[in-house]
């Protein structure tokens, strides 16, 4: 069996490949996005999860503890919304990129919004310790180098520092876009 986290991180290089077609500034659009979004769901989650908890204890989900249901919460909705930026209408700015610049720019792109997406599934995944009731899919130890990385990952940064970076990025990102 291969160490958990070559998973993680072959998911994050797909969504790099997936900017490389896409094209950078599609990819900063989606990045703001992204960014404003977990800002959002961070302070969501900091506000109101004792109501967020209660809800979900109830019938086959009164044995899960709060890790678990936070993971649950930041995952489908993180994931609900690179859904909806990735097919919806996608925010981009007006000046494009052509030829190979395009998807190199935009390699770089998508790897950030796998940092954003696949790196929030990974860190309250890890966080909730792989756990899921009568589902043993992932076994600790886990490698110093997986312990390291869950500490730089999005929701460890911002519980750990401040969620203001993602918020002041992510406007700084949308407002480009409105104002070029």
């Amino acid at each position: 069996m291969i160490p958990v986290e070559y998973l993680w991180i072959s998911l994050i290089l797909a969504f790099g490949v997936i900017g490389a077609v896409r094209g950078l500034y599609k990819e900063l659009g989606t990045s703001a996005v992204l960014m404003l979004s977990l800002f959002a769901l961070w302070i969501g989650w900091e506000k109101a999860w004792k109501m967020i908890v209660s809800l979900f204890r109830w019938g086959p989900f009164k044995d899960i503890c709060n890790e678990q249901i936070r993971a649950i919460y930041f995952s489908l909705s993180i994931l609900f919304v690179a859904f909806i930026a990735y097919e919806g209408i996608v925010l981009l700015f007006p000046a494009r990129l052509k030829g190979i610049f395009k998807n190199i720019f935009g390699f770089f792109g998508g790897l950030l919004n796998g940092y954003l997406v696949i790196g929030t599934v990974w860190n309250v995944a890890a966080d909730a310790k792989y756990c899921w009731p009568d589902l043993a899919v992932v076994q600790p130890p886990f490698s110093h180098f997986h312990n390291t990385i869950v500490q730089y990952l999005p929701v460890s940064i911002m519980d750990n520092f401040s969620p203001l970076p993602f918020l002041f990025v992510g406007m700084l990102l949308l407002l480009a876009i409105i104002f070029t």
